[in-house]
């Protein structure tokens, strides 16, 4: 009998355990941002918790193309809902907090500046300064190390039809939406977009105007604008960190590189019936997954399918993906690992075939001390090449491996390249251009050089 009702209070006692487990997960954040990070490590992590795998937790579920064989996308599109639904159960906590601050009887709103910048118009900024560093005097984006400026953790932009009238307008709803994000430092405007071009166009001017406020962009769009947001990341995939799209009307090819932009999108259930659409916006989901981080591969590319029960749950549910999204890439600059190398493409792209011209703008090195290259020459080992030896270096190699498959990179010189890479380097910033160069000496003092000879000739010209 005691041995019985000992079992009975120790399985009581485990039940209680994993209720109160629950409970927390579901209503405390800070526990379930502590669970999360716990199974997933730091923002940059390439691997997951091993001894915490074997629970049947929801961050361990398996992504849709890895649990099983779909071949209708209908099919695909529901399996890629509940997996989403699974796997941001984390978020439950914020999202509730986010209901709760949207729905407050009486707000007590904090007044916050609004600028404009030529035609664009109405952008909040959250009141965030700091003094800049070194790097942001010398690339001009403020006066002085002893002048604070202005910045924001991210720029939430929202897409709005060309008839959109100002900002000043906006619905209690929309309003107390900014009002959120502004209170978590992030800034916030209300972008008319006419066309791809001029989206383009508009995204680029925030980032020369205000670099240190979009340094990290989140766009929002639905219907045709969500179009028109898709063709412009597809074309230029560096440009936003982050797409969310209600109900595009269209699609463009999802963009193939690395780091691509985190992608959210939601469709009505009818709207199933569109299997281009949904083949083509899983795609996007897919590219935006494919990634050797944990936070991307995870959540960096969901699907929500609405109908008449979730329309209401799936207004907060991009909220923690935001949140993780530039955490993320956060950490990435922090750590200086964010790679913008192209992957490689099915088809060669034509490439031009005049060397990189380095204009006066650029920091000239007067000198160089060159009695180290030879004895970096000589540590190098020797491979059997086609190309000319001259300026032979790791990073050419290993260059010349990662785009194997491109024609024009292996009919093009060690010169050519090295100053292909050298100025992708340097627009990075100065900094890494640095690290590069302790890793391979022999690349930075060949870059180093070249510049010299390019300066010389172009001031020749």
């Amino acid at each position: 009998m005691r041995f019985a009702l000992g079992i009975l209070i120790f399985c009581l006692a485990i039940f209680a355990l994993f209720l109160f487990e629950g409970i927390c997960f579901r209503m405390v954040e800070k526990y379930a941002t502590f669970r999360l990070e716990s199974s997933w490590g730091p923002k940059i992590s390439e691997s997951i918790n091993k001894y915490l795998r074997i629970l049947p937790l929801s961050h361990f579920t398996k992504t849709p193309s890895n649990s099983s064989e779909v071949e209708f996308s209908l099919f695909k599109a529901l399996e890629e809902d509940k997996y989403a639904s699974r796997i941001m159960s984390f978020g439950r906590p914020q999202r509730d907090h986010f209901i709760d601050y949207i729905n407050e009887a009486e707000p007590l709103r904090k007044s916050y500046r609004i600028i404009d910048i030529n035609h664009i118009r109405g952008l909040i900024l959250p009141g965030l300064k700091r003094f800049p560093t070194d790097e942001e005097v010398a690339k001009g984006w403020a006066g002085r190390q002893r002048d604070q400026m202005e910045y924001a953790k991210a720029l939430i932009v929202d897409i709005k039809p060309a008839s959109t009238s100002l900002s000043s307008e906006r619905t209690y709803a929309e309003q107390r939406n900014y009002d959120f994000f502004l209170e978590d430092g992030m800034a916030c405007l209300s972008l008319p977009a006419r066309s791809k071009d001029d989206l383009i166009k508009d995204l680029r001017l925030l980032k020369k105007t205000y670099p240190a406020v979009s340094k990290k962009i989140v766009c929002r769009a639905s219907g045709r604008e969500a179009e028109i947001l898709l063709n412009s990341c597809s074309s230029n995939p560096f440009l936003v960190n982050m797409i969310i799209t209600d109900s595009p009307t269209g699609f463009a090819k999802a963009p193939q590189v690395e780091s691509a932009p985190w992608f959210y999108c939601t469709l009505e259930k009818e709207e199933l019936n569109n299997m281009e659409l949904v083949n083509g916006l899983l795609d996007w989901v897919s590219a935006s997954r494919d990634s050797k981080y944990i936070y991307p591969s995870k959540i960096g590319g969901l699907m929500r399918i609405r109908d008449k029960f979730s329309v209401k749950n799936l207004v907060s549910f991009p909220i923690p993906m935001i949140r993780e999204c530039v955490s993320f890439f956060e950490s990435l600059e922090e750590e200086k690992l964010r790679s913008f190398a192209i992957k490689k493409a099915t088809k060669p792209e034509p490439t031009v075939t005049t060397s990189p011209q380095v204009t006066r703008s650029e920091q000239i090195p007067d000198q160089l001390d060159f009695s180290t290259v030879s004895t970096l020459q000589a540590e190098l080992p020797r491979i059997e090449t086609e190309n000319s030896q001259a300026f032979d270096c790791k990073m050419v190699r290993e260059y010349r491996d990662l785009h194997a498959d491109d024609p024009s990179i292996s009919l093009a010189d060690n010169r050519e390249l090295i100053l292909k890479i050298g100025a992708n380097f340097e627009q990075m910033g100065s900094d890494i251009l640095m690290e590069v160069g302790e890793k391979d000496p022999l690349f930075y003092q060949f870059y180093q050089s070249l510049k010299i000879i390019e300066a010389q000739s172009v001031g020749d010209f």
